[in-house]
């Protein structure tokens, strides 16, 4: 099991684990800290509509980066944010560099 390119799981380590009942098992370590705040792009205010996998579609190009979004504004859960509030858009480039060796 690998993560994909634009996962912030990349580049973590597998694990794998040996259970007496169920062999062996391989797993991601915890999700890495927060990254330190970056620019800002944009603000947005939510709508009742909007949800974090749309307006990752919509401002990042691909709703999987999701999770950029999420920690961009402090590691909010997605039903934390209510309509009205002021979201960060962090711009899309560190979110979607992949490094090819």
């Amino acid at each position: 099991m690998t993560a994909g390119p634009l996962s912030r799981y990349r580049d973590l380590p597998v694990l794998q684990v040996r259970h007496a009942t169920r062999g062996v098992t391989r797993s991601l370590p915890i999700r890495r800290t927060l990254p330190a705040p970056q620019a800002v792009a944009r603000l947005h205010r939510l709508t009742g509509f909007d949800s974090m996998d749309l307006l990752a579609l919509r401002f990042l190009g691909r709703e999987e980066l999701y999770w950029y979004l999420l920690d961009a504004n402090g590691g909010a859960l997605p039903d934390q944010f209510t309509p009205g509030e002021l979201v960060v858009i962090p711009p899309a480039a560190p979110a979607t560099v992949v490094q090819r060796s």
